[in-house]
């Protein structure tokens, strides 16, 4: 007969098990169970190719957070599809430093969303792998949030185009076929250039051009040579005449400073001289100056109001006035009467 199973062993390892299960998803899932999280959510309007459950968040490339679900909306009153994909925030890996009271990270999101221009875009990982991720960042220059944000329910944060997005943009606005049409255009005309007679022609003309360039620089070499000694030659002719010239103006400059020397005694000597013989002339001077004074000192005494010289001069003057006037009536009288000259005044 079988022996019956201990129930107290069966339970032990029923718990040892437990516990296995527990570490070995404490261990693999990095205690993600455990976390707090913040709900969000963006809307794409174009694919998110790459992107998959699982898929980081990225803040200025710090993770936090991950991918928890994609799917696709119809949007009838568009007739649009758009991808919504909800991702969640562990409040854990942000710090807000000098929060007010009561203030979450749930909070904070909005006011990033709505003042500050938090926005998601989508960013490779790896070209070879095709992986991307979503980041966030601050963009403080993009438009204002369009919708109201609910405060419940996940944080919504509008997206920005992505790199690829941008590139696609440009491919889409290139015309390939004007480009290639343009392209076979210019392989034409290039051809047909290449095939020219023009430019054969000038291709042997150049050839000749440069043929004649050659011999003309053989002959400048051939002929540079004797230039280049007739140089040397007169370089030291020049080099002789200039010591010559040195030779010959060294007694001439010792006869110029010696002439100069004595110029400069003989007017030294003159100008001794003019001291010597300019002192008496200029007393010469002063004393005829002297004299002249005295002398019309003098003739101002003579005619000065009072003086007897001055009364006799203007007694004579008037006795000549006097006498002068006789002599004009006479004059005038003998001019009426010439012959009272004869017979005498009657």
């Amino acid at each position: 007969m079988s022996k019956q199973a201990n129930p107290t062993v069966i339970g032990g390892f029923v718990l040892g098990a437990l516990a296995l299960v527990v570490v070995g998803l404490l261990t693999f899932t990095s205690g993600a169970w455990f976390r707090e999280r913040v709900q969000m959510v963006t809307y794409f309007n174009t694919t998110v190719q790459g992107l998959t459950l699982g898929s980081q968040v990225l803040f200025e490339g710090v993770p936090v957070g991950q991918v928890t679900d994609i799917g696709v909306d119809y949007v009838p009153a568009r007739e649009t599809f758009r991808i919504p994909v909800h991702y969640e925030i562990w409040p854990r890996q942000l710090h807000i430093l000098g929060a007010a009271k009561g203030e979450n990270v749930r909070q904070l999101l909005h006011q990033l969303v709505e003042k500050h221009g938090l926005r998601a875009k989508l960013e490779s990982v790896s070209f070879v792998t095709g992986q991307y991720v979503i980041t966030l960042g601050l963009e403080p220059d993009a438009p204002p949030v369009s919708y109201t944000l609910e405060p419940k329910g996940p944080v919504r944060v509008p997206p920005t185009p992505a790199t690829r997005e941008q590139l696609e943009e440009l491919f889409r606005s290139i015309d390939i076929t004007e480009l290639i049409a343009s392209a076979t255009g210019a392989l034409k005309q290039l051809d047909a250039l290449l095939g020219s007679p023009e430019l054969k022609s000038a291709l042997s003309n150049l050839d000749k051009t440069l043929h004649g360039t050659d011999v003309l620089l053989a002959e400048l070499n051939g002929k540079l040579g004797p230039l280049l000694t007739d140089i040397d030659q007169a370089v030291a002719q020049y080099g002789g005449l200039a010591e010559s010239l040195n030779t010959q103006i060294k007694p001439l400059a010792k006869l110029i400073e010696e002439r100069v020397s004595t110029a400069s005694a003989d007017i030294s000597s003159m100008a001794r001289n003019v001291d010597a013989n300019i002192t008496p002339v200029a007393t010469a001077a002063v004393a005829a100056l002297d004299q002249v004074r005295a002398a019309m000192q003098a003739i101002g005494s003579l005619t000065g109001e009072g003086s007897t010289t001055r009364y006799q001069l203007s007694e004579l003057l008037s006795q000549a006035t006097r006498a002068a006037e006789s002599l004009r009536s006479l004059a005038d009288y003998l001019e009426r009467h010439p012959e009272a000259l004869l017979q005498g005044k009657r």
